[in-house]
């Protein structure tokens, strides 16, 4: 009797595992539609984080696989190739980078039962500077861009949906930001980033 007690407690704690490791899929990595890698005359790179949003509810942001803050340094190596050519420096700063969650009200009753209503609404923003610094501090040039993205989710989204849905949700951000700078890169930053 021992022996079969063990062997289903086993097999129940086998099958738990197996469960919990198909719940977990990891949604895939950052990635930014504009490949443009622009040089700037610069011999460092800093980022700058100013947003310090707590992380409490109703933000989310710190709870995504991949962070702004993360996504920030990743698209910051990728999109800028140091010139060296002066010795000013080319810093990023993210003023403001979160995700937050709201809860819609959904029909309870027979009447809820019968359809799958949005259920949850994120909202994320993002709002960088770039500005070339000179060695005694002061702002040559800059620009700025900012964005803001919402998606809502339906009842019953598992955890590993709303990770991928923050994770699509920063990778848009960025690509708007991106665009938005696009064009100001050339109007105010021409002389140092091309």
């Amino acid at each position: 009797m021992k022996a079969i007690w063990i062997s289903s407690l086993a097999l129940v704690l086998g099958l738990s595992a197996c469960a919990s490791v198909e719940q977990r899929i990891v949604p895939p990595p950052v990635h930014f539609t504009d490949a443009s890698v622009y040089k700037a005359d610069a011999t460092s790179l800093d980022i700058d984080i100013q947003d310090r949003t707590p992380r409490e509810y109703p933000q989310v942001g710190h709870l995504s696989p991949t962070t702004f803050e993360q996504a920030l340094r990743t698209w910051a190596d990728q999109r800028f190739q140091l010139t060296g050519n002066s010795v000013n420096k080319l810093r990023v700063t993210m003023h403001e980078a979160r995700v937050t969650e709201k809860i819609l009200p959904v029909e309870r009753g027979v009447q809820g039962w019968l359809k799958k209503e949005e259920a949850t609404e994120y909202e994320a923003v993002l709002h960088l500077e770039l500005a070339i610094i000179d060695p005694n501090g002061e702002v040559l040039s800059h620009a700025d861009g900012s964005t803001w993205v919402s998606r809502t989710l339906l009842e019953g989204t598992t955890r590993p949906q709303k990770e991928a849905a923050w994770v699509e949700m920063i990778n848009t951000a960025f690509d708007n930001v991106d665009r938005e700078l696009k064009g100001r890169l050339r109007e105010y930053m021409s002389r140092y980033i091309s």
